[in-house]
Parts: structure tokens; C-alpha cells; sequence
């Protein structure tokens, strides 16, 4: 590896990022966090506002999941921040708000992977863990022309441990995984890769063979199951009716009568039998929404209850609840 073209190339270049000037374990977990299936301009304004509202450990802990959702509704994949807030509890709890700097004790904190944990250590803590995402397997698998199927654990296992090895003998951990994420992230992209832009080119054997575009090798991911869902935006009184999902996918946040089927009488009759009769006004225009692992087709109407349905509230304030990016599309078709 050619340590010191590439430290001299993120000196230069690399993008003036809130998440890159600091040193502090706290708000570097916090922006790996984030960065889960989100692009750094998504997430930026999530960030900070973030660290505004819960800025340590203690801060967080002491806040329920209501509260923390609301501050990053929107931003989507919101199992993170459940395991986040699980995560600053035990930190309070376990090491008195302060993140250990000893790697298998990051590893037994909740929402702490090998991937964080190896950014926590070598960027914060300055020590040689490796973390390896999607963007330094692209770079690391070009560079050598790692030819094995990253979709199989066993191999990502492989390349991990070449990253152990060149971030052990970069002699500086910290600006090594700043840099080699940046690269590719910046220049070493999925597509259209600016090869010429690269300080690794010259050692790059998929750029000698003009091959880049073969690296990473990735077999075909499964199709994502679809599910079609008819929504009843159902009005009583001066409200509506939602609930909470207490479901893992999209946990804590309200929302409409939403039933699995793409029928509205089917709808309507499984309420009926629930002793409720709903009238029907309106049928909105349809939703597409797309999850990491599945797609939901929302079929959403309009229409009325006269009395409560158990389990669910009386809404009067949509701004008072947390919403979804699921339910923030149904409300815009609605209003």
C-alpha cells in the first residue's frame, strides 16, 4: 500500500465533513450510526441536529424512543436509533456515559457491530481495528483484484483481514480508515470510477487491466418480497385514528388502519367483524414505498367511524406524533 500518497491525497482533498474534524467516540458512533443506508447530504442536517438535542451519552440515555425518533423522522431505517439509544444506556450504565476503548467490549455494546467498532477504535481512539463498509471493499477489492464473491461471508471475512493488516502497518490508524473511506467514496465510486484522480493507481491491478468495473464481484441480491397494503385514513370526531407500530419494522411510529390486502371490501368486512363499520369517501392516489428488504404498494382511502377502535388514538395534531417517511407520503396524498 502506498501509505503516503494516499495520506497526502486525503490532506488535500477530502470533503470538509462536521464528522471528520472531531476525535470524540461519542459523536464518531453517532455518524457511523447515521451513515447506515443514508448518503453523507442526507444525513448531514440529521447529524447535527442530533447532537444539538442528545450531544453525549448521558443526554441520550435519558430520553425515551418517542423522543429520539421524532428528531430523526424522516431520515428512514429507524431500527438503528432504537439500538442507538440501547446502546447509550448501557454505556451509562456499564462504563459511566464514556465509550471503552478496548474493542470487545465495544462489540458487547447493543447496535455495535465489527464495522462500527473498528471505526470507533482507529477514529477516535487512533488504533490499528479495522473497518471495512461497502466503500473500502470496493477499493481494497479493485486495488489487489480480489476476485471472490463478496455476498458470501467468508469472503468479506477475507478482505477484513487484509485491511487488519495494511491499517496495522499504515502507522497511523486514524488518517488510514479516513482515507481509504473517502477514496471511495469520492473517487474509487461504484461507477465511473476518476481512476485518474486516484493516489492508488499506480498499484492498482484492476486499473492496469482496465477491469475496475468488475470489482467488487457481487452475486445477484435476492428480489425483495413485495406486500400490498389498503390503507383506512379513518376520520371521528375532531381527529383520526392511528396507533403504534409495536411491529420491528418502522417500531414506534403511528399509523393509519393498514391492513394486508389489496382489497378495499376485504378491508371494511375485517373491521365489521371487529364490530366497527367504516364508511368510505375517497380513494387516494397509490403509494410505492421501498424498504432495504421488501416494497410495500399502499392502496390509502378516505373515509369515517362513528366510535373509537380499540388500540388506536384520536389524532388531532398530526406534528405532535412520529411519523414515518411511510406515513409522511400517505399525508401528503391526503392533505
Amino acid at each position: 500500500m502506498e501509505y503516503l500518497q494516499l495520506f497526502n491525497w486525503y490532506d488535500t482533498y477530502h470533503r470538509d465533513l462536521p464528522f471528520r474534524k472531531t476525535k470524540n467516540p461519542y459523536q464518531i458512533w453517532v455518524s457511523e450510526i447515521m451513515l447506515q443506508q443514508t448518503q453523507v447530504d442526507t444525513m448531514l442536517p440529521y447529524y447535527e441536529k442530533f447532537l444539538k438535542t442528545f450531544p453525549n451519552c448521558f443526554v441520550l440515555a435519558s430520553k425515551d424512543l418517542d423522543e429520539v425518533l421524532k428528531v430523526v423522522q424522516g431520515i428512514g431505517y429507524y431500527k438503528r436509533f432504537r439500538m442507538l439509544l440501547e446502546g447509550a444506556k448501557y454505556v451509562v450504565d456499564t462504563y459511566q456515559g464514556n465509550l471503552p476503548s478496548d474493542y470487545e467490549k465495544l462489540l458487547k455494546i447493543p447496535g455495535i457491530g465489527a464495522y462500527t467498532a473498528g471505526a470507533i477504535m482507529s477514529i477516535a481512539f487512533d488504533k490499528p481495528y479495522p473497518a471495512t463498509d461497502g466503500n473500502v471493499i470496493r477499493v481494497l477489492s479493485r486495488v489487489y483484484q480480489y476476485s471472490d464473491d463478496f455476498r458470501i461471508e467468508k469472503n468479506k471475512k477475507k478482505l477484513n483481514e487484509i485491511n487488519k493488516k495494511l491499517i496495522k502497518n499504515s502507522g497511523n490508524p486514524y488518517k488510514y480508515t479516513q482515507s481509504v473511506m473517502e477514496l471511495g467514496a469520492t473517487v474509487c465510486k461504484p461507477q465511473n470510477p476518476k481512476c485518474n484522480e486516484c493516489p492508488l493507481s499506480n498499484m492498482c491491478l484492476s486499473y492496469q487491466s482496465g477491469t475496475q468495473l468488475n470489482y467488487p464481484v457481487m452475486s445477484k441480491l435476492k428480489e425483495k418480497k413485495e406486500v400490498v397494503y389498503t390503507v383506512l385514513i379513518l376520520k371521528y370526531k375532531d381527529g383520526y385514528l392511528l396507533r403504534k407500530r409495536d411491529d420491528a419494522l418502522l417500531h414506534g411510529f403511528y399509523e393509519f388502519v393498514q391492513i394486508e390486502t389489496g382489497s378495499i371490501h376485504y378491508a371494511q368486512n375485517t373491521l365489521e367483524n371487529e364490530g366497527v363499520t367504516v364508511s368510505i369517501t375517497d380513494e387516494l392516489k397509490p403509494i410505492k414505498h421501498v424498504f432495504t428488504h421488501m416494497v410495500w404498494h399502499i392502496k390509502p382511502y378516505l373515509g369515517y367511524v362513528d366510535q373509537m377502535i380499540e388500540g388506536y388514538e384520536l389524532v388531532t395534531d398530526f406534528s405532535l406524533i412520529t411519523r414515518s417517511s411511510v406515513l409522511e407520503k400517505i399525508l401528503k396524498v391526503m392533505l
